[in-house]
């Protein structure tokens, strides 16, 4: 080892360690951001005011509502004037006279109006259920943007702790090579890996705001906004998977296919009772010239369609399909969230344990290892090579151990989508709400 390598200042660097050690333990516990306001949930709400997804969805259950009182609703009846010049040619007088009223009420017997109504409920509650799961659907993307904007935040913030390191070991280097204490080379090299430090953060900093710029369009926030996120912490609360199968059924997206099923059953009902259309009663009222005088007549009459040609059998058969294909969709729907769920279950309780296992084998040690390392190259132990092996396997260990958890919590959103909770409200008091 030469000279200039052994002829270490320990002063020199001894501020940049305690810079170092510290921004360590302020990364690591996230004790500067343990009280940060934007958290996942105020990102959720901020997203069901402005999103028009929710707009659309609420719409929908509008106008099931609308449907249904309506499905009750009688046919509107029929009002007849005739007016004529019979009577005055028949006693002589001339002129022209109200000869006719006639009153038409279709009766609705058929139970064809109890039949809607079912149908109508069914809609209903579909467009409930369909509403519950847009909004499961714009909680999940918003998750998905909330932590990749954490992860590109960590990521920026290590990389400036990275720079802040590379800085303080190069102007060290530049004095040290000053008072010719460090060659020419070792200090090039010190440069080096503040270059790569820079490059870093500029690649850091192009991530952040591309992913900033997707999480304010997609909340509707101002463009200048920037949130203090909270930081990425590793995700713990793994609930039992029997739990999760157990609430399966309160599923939105399995109750859009149940209610559309029920719908489809209750349109059977309506196209049976269509094959009879509904009698028209008729009430009337004419005058007319008997017995030499002009006299009022009164009268009741019942108009029937006898389906002869067309007795609704396509319309039936239309409606029993409509009824298959809702128990296949159905079948499917429970097979797929089934499916999903349990992958979903399995994908996160392995990156839990691929996290722990990395925060102790891998990320703990290289931080020990670059302390150690930074330690032994200011007393002249090691040379600069060893200092820059530790240096990048440090803050690679620790960007991956970033992914890991960003990882982790976006498969947590993954499993609640196909689990069909969520992190404001649970489906049974969503329902109930409405």
């Amino acid at each position: 080892m030469s000279e200039n390598t052994r002829a270490r200042n320990p002063r020199a660097c001894c501020g940049v360690s305690r810079r170092f050690l510290l921004a360590c333990l302020v990364l690591a516990s996230g004790a500067t951001q343990a009280q940060a306001p934007w958290t996942l949930e105020r990102s959720i709400r901020q997203v069901l005011e402005v999103a028009p997804e929710a707009e659309s969805a609420q719409a929908g259950v509008a106008a099931a509502e609308g449907a249904l009182s309506q499905s009750l609703v009688w046919p509107n009846p029929e009002f007849e004037l005739r007016g004529d010049d019979r009577l005055g040619k028949d006693d002589g007088q001339g002129g022209t006279d109200l000869t006719q009223f006639i009153f038409s009420q279709p009766l609705p017997l058929s139970g064809r109006l109890g039949h809607q109504r079912r149908m109508a409920q069914a809609v209903l509650k579909r467009a409930r259920a369909e509403r519950r799961y847009r909004l499961l659907l714009l909680e999940a993307e918003t998750a998905r943007r909330f932590h990749a904007l954490q992860l590109a935040d960590a990521r920026l913030r290590l990389a400036r702790q990275r720079l802040e390191l590379a800085d303080d070991l190069q102007h060290a280097g530049q004095r040290r090579a000053w008072a010719g204490e460090m060659a020419r080379l070792e200090r090039l090299r010190l440069d080096l890996i503040r270059e790569a430090a820079q490059q870093n953060l500029a690649k850091a900093e192009g991530r952040f705001n591309e992913a900033l710029s997707r999480f304010r369009a997609y909340l509707g926030l101002p463009a200048g906004f920037v949130p203090e996120l909270v930081p990425l912490t590793p995700f713990e609360s793994m609930p039992p998977l029997a739990e999760l199968l157990a609430g399966l059924p309160d599923h939105p997206a399995l109750q859009v296919e149940q209610y559309g099923l029920e719908a489809s059953r209750a349109g059977i009902d309506l196209a049976r009772s269509e094959r009879w259309p509904d009698p028209v009663l008729r009430l009337f009222r004419e005058q007319d010239y008997l017995g030499g005088r002009r006299q009022e007549v009164n009268g009741v009459g019942v108009a029937v369609t006898v389906p002869l040609w067309d007795r609704k059998q396509g319309r039936i058969r239309e409606a029993h399909a409509e009824m298959d294909r809702a128990e296949a969709r159905l079948r499917a729907r429970e097979r797929d969230l089934g499916s999903r769920l349990r992958q979903a279950h399995l994908h996160l309780t392995h990156l839990v344990e691929q996290g722990v296992h990395f925060r102790e084998r891998v990320y703990a040690p290289a931080r020990e290892v670059f302390e150690m390392t930074r330690r032994a190259y200011d007393s002249g132990e090691v040379e600069i090579l060893y200092l820059i092996d530790a240096n990048n396997t440090y803050f690679d260990a620790h960007e991956r151990y970033l992914e890991l958890l960003q990882e982790a919590w976006l498969e947590a959103a993954e499993l609640r989508l196909a689990a069909g909770r969520s992190l404001l409200m649970t489906t049974k008091q969503d329902a109930a709400h409405e």
